[in-house]
């Protein structure tokens, strides 16, 4: 079994906190084996959805340590 990143793990946390557990899971089979692109991208689509474009930049910012977005 593939060991998640931190950044993963990270965005799973995000999700888990806005989504709930349930999604957070859906989206750990969708994130397992996926490059760190492929989640920051995914994981933006969905907090803009949510949180609006200002909102999901400061908490991915707040996730990553202001390393990506």
């Amino acid at each position: 079994m593939e060991q998640a990143s931190n950044l993963q793990t990270a965005a799973l946390n995000l999700i888990s906190k806005y989504f709930g557990q349930s999604t957070a899971e859906v989206y750990g089979q969708f994130f397992s084996g996926e490059p760190d692109d492929v989640i920051i991208t995914s994981l933006s689509e969905i907090m803009v959805d949510y949180v609006g474009e200002e909102k999901a930049k400061a908490e991915i910012n707040k996730m990553t340590g202001g390393v990506v977005v």
